[in-house]
């Protein structure tokens, strides 16, 4: 059995964090991938990536049987998203975060903008996507040319790349529900209730607006994906 190297165990630390839960399986075509470039069976990274799972606060499941060196990677990267992304995109040569599991990964090319600010953002879209299971939170929308990975806190007020990149300052929302969260006209609370802005429920309606904001006030959103599986 080939030993598994910390740049190999930070690999799989970044497939786990763009990976939707029921996407980590051997038939994942960028696991495919991966397995092609280090030196480890398809089945053995989805193993590694199971143990990323378990430590995953988020989630608190998986396989319990977690090294010792999955744990010190965990901790290295869990607030440096940016050099995760940079650091596993670079060893496999692979645009990781572009990719899909139908599909698989592009190599990273000339073409590729190698911009770390743009990395960091394609890891943060991948990753908050992931999180939510390619839909939008609040209607279920799964059409990904209308999905947008919105920050909670908002990316002009984020002073540190740990607020700017982390997968926990984002929700998957659709263009419309996005432009009213960042208008300020929709809130979430962490405890997932719903409030409509005065400006909304205090003025006059259009059957549009009545539907898709207004009816919004004190919903309760159930739990992320990530969360529930």
């Amino acid at each position: 059995m080939t030993s598994w190297s910390r740049e190999d165990i930070v690999i799989a630390y970044a497939l786990y964090c763009v990976t939707p839960l029921k996407q980590i399986r051997p038939t994942n075509k960028v696991i495919q991938q991966v397995s092609d470039i280090i030196p480890h069976s398809v089945a053995s990274i989805v193993m590694r990536m199971q143990n990323f799972r378990y430590l995953d606060p988020r989630v608190g499941s998986g396989l319990r049987n977690v090294a010792k060196a999955d744990k010190l990677i965990y901790e290295e990267f869990k607030h440096d998203w940016g050099s995760l992304s940079i650091e596993a995109e670079t060893l496999t040569g692979l645009d990781l975060f572009d990719a899909t599991p139908l599909h698989g990964a592009r190599p990273l090319s000339d073409l590729t903008d190698h911009r770390r600010v743009t990395r960091e953002r394609l890891f943060f879209k991948k990753a908050v996507f992931s999180a939510y299971d390619d839909r939008c939170y609040i209607s279920g929308c799964a059409v990904p040319t209308m999905l947008v990975a919105s920050h909670i806190k908002p990316y002009s007020k984020c002073r540190s790349e740990a607020d700017r990149v982390s997968p926990d300052n984002g929700i998957c929302l659709n263009t419309f529900y996005d432009k009213a969260f960042d208008s300020g006209l929709i809130t979430i609370t962490p405890s997932m209730k719903v409030f409509v802005s005065p400006q909304i429920l205090n003025a006059p309606q259009d059957a549009f607006t009545a539907r898709w904001l207004a009816s919004l006030e004190g919903r309760v959103l159930p739990p992320p994906p990530i969360s529930a599986a």
